[in-house]
């Protein structure tokens, strides 16, 4: 991505007042080092790409203020040290009202989904671990 671009995209951001409300997902290193460069104040979410039991180490690196973890690939210890150093973890995805429950109790913070209402239902009453609350 050229800087002019991203320039384009920061002041769509401005432009409609959504700092506080978006965060960029990026797989590519080199955007993720530019926006962190260029705009450090946006959330920045670092996306699996070609090394997803990587992710966490390149979050780590650039700054990010987020993961999007993609199943299968990621572990406890990934969830784990990204929540040492303040990062949330999303995970991509899960439809499955029991997986999305064991994802909760692992420490994922945000599950994406295609169907809500299942989910929301499934996870409604479900107690975490005072380990695992912030």
């Amino acid at each position: 991505m050229k800087k002019d671009v991203f320039n384009k995209i920061v002041h769509l951001i401005d432009k409609y007042d959504c700092r506080n409300y978006v965060y960029l997902m990026c797989v590519n290193n080199n955007v993720l080092k530019m926006a962190g460069e260029m705009a450090p104040d946006l959330c920045l979410c670092c996306g699996a790409g070609k090394d997803p039991w990587g992710i966490v180490d390149r979050a780590i690196k650039y700054g990010c203020k987020k993961v999007q973890l993609y199943k299968p690939y990621f572990n406890q210890e990934m969830i784990d040290k990204a929540h040492k150093h303040g990062i949330i973890c999303n995970v991509f995805w899960s439809d499955d009202p029991v997986e999305a429950v064991n994802f909760l109790k692992m420490g994922i913070d945000t599950i994406l989904t295609n169907d809500f209402n299942i989910v929301s239902q499934a996870v409604r009453n479900i107690t975490i671990p005072k380990t695992l609350q912030n």
